[in-house]
């Protein structure tokens, strides 16, 4: 298997965020499966893209080792590793025709006209360009010219075709269309993709397991949906656009942060000061107030929250409330409730289930803090 491995890599290097002082990339270990479709993501100035390079083979390392199955590419020029690379602009020659710009890379082969006159038909179609061979790139729109370099990245099958952000100038619409079509190639082809970006919605629409990066390093691994449902830290969590994100300690099953209390489903966490994440979509809204609660119904049967709306917007369906609690904020998303409509500073319960809570173990404090 073509697995694709980085072992203690160390890189250097001075960034325009970091003017004074070398940022150091450190990556301990990072494996990526053949046929896989991996993300790197990370806010700007986190060392994706230097890791990005990194494999690719256009950044030397300080220390460490790159390789592809049993082969050691640390030392390899970038021109002899076999990698495809689209970039976040196409690049593209521009006084060659697209047929030109996509078989560059097999005329470099010397690979037979004819076949590669086929070959680059045959791509051209499934990047949806076809009967666009002798058009230049000055003719082509911006999604267009993105679609010619992947033409170009895919028509060598290389072992791995490395994308660094390719659609970050291309409006929503178009954003969409690539990331819909760079799906269907991955399911086609079955090549492995290594995609850095910094969008949320590239990460959860597009990979299989990503690598969530911060100042140089890996902090957690695993599929989208993994990494927002069970985060290891709160900057996963954070950075996967989690909110109502809570810090407090547990003790006999109940989460106590000042006024606010939660009750969770376990004691796996008691006596334990940390963070309770409360995902948007597991919570509820109701049009209830406490009286109307039947007094033998303990708040252990049902548990609720207690509020008044502070905002609300709809959109597609969803309704996006904030309810404030106490002097906490919660933000909830749920489908819009047909014939009923909330109001700013109403009363309303929260619904909430136990089970759907993730604390997160404060590492740090040692229990201090709380």
């Amino acid at each position: 298997m073509d697995a694709l491995f980085l072992r203690e890599i160390k890189k250097a290097y001075t960034t325009s965020m970091q003017k004074e002082n070398n940022f150091l990339l450190c990556i301990d270990e990072l494996k990526i499966h053949e046929g896989e479709f991996f993300g790197l993501i990370g806010a700007s100035g986190c060392g994706k893209t230097t890791l990005l390079k990194i494999i690719a083979g256009l950044y030397a390392v300080d220390e460490g080792r790159v390789s592809i199955g049993d082969c050691d590419i640390t030392k390899i020029s970038a021109e002899k590793r076999g990698l495809g690379m689209v970039f976040q602009e196409a690049l593209l020659f521009p006084h060659m025709t697209i047929e030109q710009n996509v078989a560059f890379g097999l005329k470099i082969q010397k690979m037979d006209k004819q076949l590669r006159k086929k070959k680059v038909k045959e791509i051209l179609e499934v990047v949806g360009l076809k009967g666009f061979e002798s058009r230049y790139p000055s003719e082509l729109s911006g999604g267009q010219q993105q679609r010619v370099a992947i033409a170009r990245a895919i028509v060598c099958t290389p072992k791995i075709l490395l994308m660094d952000e390719p659609f970050s100038a291309l409006d929503p619409t178009l954003r969409e269309e690539m990331r819909i079509l760079v799906s269907d190639i991955h399911k086609k082809y079955r090549i492995t993709i290594v995609f850095v970006t910094h969008d949320r919605e590239e990460a959860f629409a597009l990979f299989d397991r990503m690598a969530i990066m911060k100042d140089g390093r890996i902090v957690q691994i695993g599929s989208p949906q993994e990494l927002y449902q069970q985060p290891a830290n709160v900057y996963s969590a954070q950075f996967l656009g989690v909110k109502n994100i809570f810090y407090g300690k547990v003790e006999k099953k109940v989460f106590a942060q000042k006024t606010l209390k939660i009750h969770l489903s376990n004691t796996a966490n008691d006596s334990q000061c940390g963070y309770v994440m409360m995902r948007p979509e597991t919570l509820e809204v109701i049009k209830m107030k406490r009286e109307d609660i039947t007094k033998n119904i303990t708040e252990t049967d049902i548990p609720i929250l207690w509020g008044r709306i502070k905002d609300d917007a709809f959109q597609q369906g969803f309704l996006f409330l904030k309810v404030q609690v106490g002097e906490h904020i919660f933000s909830i998303t749920q489908k819009s409730p047909c014939n009923q409509l909330f109001h700013i500073g109403e009363e309303v319960g929260i619904k909430y289930d136990p089970r759907q809570i993730w604390f997160i173990k404060d590492h740090d404090d040692g229990g201090t803090k709380c």
